[in-house]
């Protein structure tokens, strides 16, 4: 349930902050936070025994929602980007001269990465002969995990622009810029001792787990 309150809290105060639409710029911070802090992070622990709101339901439809999660928060992360971007060609400013422009870039490219990646752990069957199922899904799990913690420390990061240090001081600075560190923090901690094992040692199909319990 933490998880879940700090997704939504630092997603809020973040729109409360950019008020999308009123110019274009503004559309870069909430869009951006809304597909990383609130979409991926829901996205994520879907699976996890922790934070799961769909603790009982079916692996297809966790597999499902994470899915339509992924994609509009993909859709979200290309549209925040190409905010950003217009805005500083307007502005004839350059490009990522800062840290936090850097890791913008780099989760923008993960996040895109990701997804090919994502296509590849649905159709894994398929894609046997290349390399095992067990594999590829822990693959993308694993980096979309890394691309996830690069977009919490960007979103850290945006707070020593003169954008945020013109409208957050104090300790509202300080909870805005340790709240993406705490969630990547909370999420990963999740997933590497909960999700990844599972991945990387599935259960026994029905059929093994009977013969072992007849046998016993």
């Amino acid at each position: 349930m933490v998880v879940h309150i700090i997704s939504l809290g630092l997603t809020a105060f973040v729109l409360y902050l950019s008020a999308p639409g009123t110019d274009l710029f503004s559309w870069h911070p909430s869009l951006m936070t809304v597909a990383f802090a609130l979409l991926l992070s829901q996205a994520i622990v879907l699976f996890s025994p922790e934070s799961s709101l769909l603790l009982n339901s079916a692996r297809s439809d966790k597999i499902q929602l994470h899915w339509i999660l992924n994609l509009f928060a993909f859709f979200g992360t290309m549209g925040g980007f190409l905010a950003i971007y217009l805005n500083k060609e307007i502005a004839g400013k350059n490009h990522f001269t800062t840290w936090h422009g850097r890791f913008g870039l780099a989760a923008v490219i993960g996040t895109m990465i990701t997804a090919l990646w994502g296509l590849g752990a649905k159709y894994s069957s398929s894609l046997r002969s290349i390399m095992k199922p067990i594999n590829i899904k822990l693959y993308h799990a694993t980096f979309g995990l890394i691309v996830f913690c690069l977009g919490m420390s960007a979103i850290s990061l945006a707070c020593y622009s003169n954008w945020v240090r013109r409208r957050v001081e104090g300790y509202f600075w300080r909870i805005m810029f340790f709240t993406p560190i705490i969630l990547a923090v909370c999420i990963a901690r999740q997933v590497t001792q909960s999700y990844l094992p599972r991945v990387a040692k599935p259960e026994a199909p029905n059929s093994e787990i009977q013969e072992r319990t007849k046998k016993k």
